[in-house]
């Protein structure tokens, strides 16, 4: 089977269904990925056909536009997005629309826009995500707007809300129609949905349609797996072990980081390894024998030694940590709108860690508190209980078969056009 994996955005928009296009060509399927150029050398480390257009996400996280809007009002930030998105969106159209033509099945995240053309070959459709944002249910409210106080007789509404984000696109893809001489405008298709999410640690709700499914995470082996000589000596103590990093998410708080962890081991006697990624980058962060620092590591490998994780509440960052049988902080960066309070939410709910706080309103006596609760309290028998839930789950396979089991459903029925 021909299958093309389209995807936009930061890291963790792309290294999961990276990590599903490697299982998908091991099952004997030809996988082309297409994303942004930047994710490269990413891709490289997985066994998918890589094609890439034009964008940098990076550069955009890091830009002084973005970090005024980061967490705030998605309907306000017109500018920003005109300036520094559409043009990204405009370039991975037209790749997504090639390769679209050429596969059997399209799997793709809902920020790829292919709802823009998917009317031309709906029976291709797979929409796939690691957040739960796009299918309306009664059983809690879209976890874009985590971070607001929504009453339950609101929650389907909250769905439509969300949808609604994706007119904020009408340019990039009223000019790819024009380009392409195609009539229309953009609509969100109800396509065959598949979400990499554990039903043990969210359960699916009883009212999704038949054709939206939760398939467990979409975790596989860290490519490369060993840790620098460096980080296993600071680890290898008899102190207990606190892993801090907000993925690509730029650190938004008024009180200097190094201002937390000093006020931490004031109170505390462990060790604190920060992993920096592209949202610390840029940080001074004052180093001791109690305080490494350090660009990236595979958390598949290196949060197993640890004995909790302060993180941002990323879906991915949440999923490893979960499987690393590892007790949690999420303090969300996106806020009040954003999916990371949802994680945060739902560990807490589930006993896997403490009650998420969203970073810009941490203050340093909060900091020390939510740590000491974090490191103190015993998270032992709730954390095995959902490792071992996980262990028995596959969502890779999972996915994969849904994936198969549409193309023999929908694809097959039609004469091959190649």
């Amino acid at each position: 089977m021909k299958i093309a994996i389209c995807t936009i955005g930061s890291r963790g928009d792309i290294q999961p269904f990276l990590i599903l296009g490697d299982y998908l060509t091991k099952r004997g399927h030809h996988v082309r990925f297409v994303s942004a150029k930047m994710y490269t050398s990413l891709a490289g480390d997985y066994q998918v056909d890589f094609e890439s257009f034009e964008g940098d996400y990076e550069l955009l996280m890091d830009s002084d536009e973005m970090k005024k809007v980061v967490g705030k009002n998605p309907f306000t930030i017109g500018k920003v997005l005109r300036e520094k998105v559409y043009p990204i969106l405009e370039n991975s159209l037209d790749s997504f629309l090639e390769v679209s033509k050429w596969a059997d099945v399209v799997v793709y995240h809902p920020k790829a826009l292919i709802d823009a053309f998917g009317y031309l070959f709906p029976e291709k459709l797979i929409k796939a995500y690691v957040l739960p944002a796009f299918t309306t249910t009664r059983a809690f409210p879209s976890p874009i707007f985590s971070g607001l106080w929504i009453p339950r007789f609101l929650n389907r509404f909250s769905y439509w809300l969300t949808k609604k984000l994706m007119n904020t696109v009408k340019k990039p893809v009223a000019n790819f129609y024009k380009k392409h001489e195609l009539k229309g405008k953009f609509k969100f298709l109800d396509s065959t949905t598949i979400y990499g999410i554990s039903p043990s640690f969210l359960e699916q709700p009883k009212d999704y349609p038949d054709h939206h499914s939760y398939s467990g995470f979409w975790l596989g082996t860290a490519k490369t797996s060993s840790l620098d000589e460096s980080i296993t000596s600071f680890l290898n103590t008899d102190k207990k072990k606190l892993i801090i990093t907000l993925g690509s998410m730029p650190y938004k708080s008024k009180i200097d980081i190094n201002d937390f962890l000093s006020a931490c081991l004031k109170e505390l006697d462990i060790k604190i390894l920060i992993v920096r990624g592209w949202g610390l980058k840029d940080a001074l962060i004052q180093v001791n024998e109690n305080i490494l620092a350090i660009d990236q590591a595979p958390f598949e490998t290196l949060f197993p030694l640890a004995d909790a994780v302060v993180h941002h509440g990323g879906a991915g960052t949440t999923a490893i940590t979960l499987k690393a049988k590892v007790p949690m902080m999420i303090c969300p960066i996106l806020h009040p709108v954003g999916d990371q309070m949802f994680w945060g939410k739902q560990v807490h709910k589930k006993g896997l860690g403490i009650k998420p706080i969203p970073l810009k309103n941490l203050s340093t006596k909060r900091f020390v508190a939510s740590i000491k609760e974090l490191m103190e309290t015993d998270f032992s028998k709730t954390t095995q209980k959902m490792h071992t839930q996980l262990q028995a789950e596959d969502g890779l396979q999972e996915a994969a078969k849904l994936i198969e089991a549409h193309y023999k459903k929908e694809v097959a029925k039609k004469p091959s056009k190649s």
